[in-house]
């Protein structure tokens, strides 16, 4: 195979919690501390810290948090055979399902509609060609992709409540139309699991689940840092952000990817072409829920600085940051109220600034 090159790469944590103790160490009398606690679900490693003064009631905590996430997985896995959007997707025209996942689903087509379709569950059948499972992945022809392309509009699906006995009829026009959560779902499941540890009165907590992450308050009040990810350096942050009660989540073209002659391909597809978009490196936002940062931050990235940072500004509550394809970063309306002084002093991190004189300048 002449001049060809594979390589697949999968990041985890495109962001990082900055474990300072003066954040951390809160009611020293009663001897509180960061419990760090680690697993592994949704094809990532999950990080759980609980600040409490006792470690055997964080572990449970945790425990049973976690039960919450490997319990929604079950539910949107692609690849369990009883999950129920597995059996959607091998069905000839659709399943019934239960109310949550119909939930999940309108949320997510609303989605969709926010975002002009940059945002699309429908993309499955396109993603799938591009091979990333696989020992020696090659990007499809053009012609296998218009083809695919074809069971990827969103009118494709069909929603509606079922009889007494049945919960929603999840119906699809063709049976090759299939959808994937991949963009929406892990970002739900960090938010369940946060309401499992506030349901056990803990109100200093942090999920990070492979880039999806929620800062549970703050502490004493002083708000968690969370490193944000270079997305050409993987060991260099490219800022820093101070949150509380609030979920950041980065999408970018270095989580999953390969080399095919030279040229990267990554699984943010673009749902116009169904090709991987150009337009970013990657894409942060900062919302009031996880699930929410996790969508928007996979539109961001599709969309890139000029459509998506246009639509984020009109948005309450959501606010974000692109670093384009050129490696110039550019912040919505509110992002920078978030952001920390940072140290890094690399091409990007000076771009970063002069961007910010001339994009913020309205």
């Amino acid at each position: 195979m002449i001049g060809a090159s594979h390589r697949q790469h999968r990041g985890w944590f495109p962001v990082y919690v900055l474990m300072v103790s003066g954040l951390l160490l809160v009611g020293c009398a009663r001897q509180e501390q960061p419990w760090v606690f680690q697993h592994f679900a949704m094809g990532t490693a999950i990080e759980y810290t609980i600040v409490t003064s006792r470690q055997a009631y964080a572990h449970t905590v945790v425990e049973r948090a976690h039960r919450e996430i490997e319990r929604i997985e079950s539910l949107f896995s692609e690849n369990d055979t009883t999950s129920e959007v597995y059996r959607f997707n091998h069905s000839v025209s659709g399943i019934y399902v239960s109310e949550e996942v119909s939930d999940c689903i309108r949320r997510a087509l609303d989605y969709s509609r926010q975002t002009s379709s940059a945002f699309n569950i429908v993309m499955k059948p396109v993603l799938d060609l591009y091979g990333f499972q696989a020992l020696m992945p090659a990007p499809p022809t053009d012609l296998m992709i218009r083809r695919a392309l074809a069971y990827t509009d969103i009118d494709k699906l069909e929603l509606h409540p079922g009889d007494e006995d049945r919960a929603w009829w999840l119906g699809k026009d063709d049976q090759a139309v299939a959808i994937t959560m991949g963009g929406f779902v892990k970002g739900y499941a960090v938010d369940r699991a946060i309401q499992v540890i506030r349901d056990h009165r803990i109100d200093q907590a942090l999920i990070n689940a492979g880039g999806d992450l929620y800062c549970l308050g703050t502490k004493k009040g002083l708000p968690w840092i969370v490193g944000i990810q270079h997305p050409r350096e993987a060991q260099e942050l490219l800022l820093t952000l101070a949150l509380a009660d609030r979920a950041v989540a980065t999408s970018g073209d270095y989580q999953r990817f390969y080399f095919y002659e030279g040229k990267r391909y990554h699984h943010l597809l673009d749902p116009a072409t169904g090709k991987p978009s150009r337009n970013a490196w990657s894409a942060t936002v900062v919302a009031n829920t996880t699930e929410e940062a996790d969508a928007w931050a996979t539109a961001l990235f599709i969309l890139g600085p000029d459509a998506g940072i246009r639509l984020l500004d009109a948005m309450k509550d959501v606010c974000g940051m692109v670093v384009d394809s050129s490696g110039t970063v550019h912040y919505s309306r509110g992002f920078q109220q978030f952001v920390q002084a940072s140290d890094n002093h690399s091409e990007l991190g000076n771009k970063r600034e002069n961007s910010l004189q001339r994009n913020r300048t309205k």
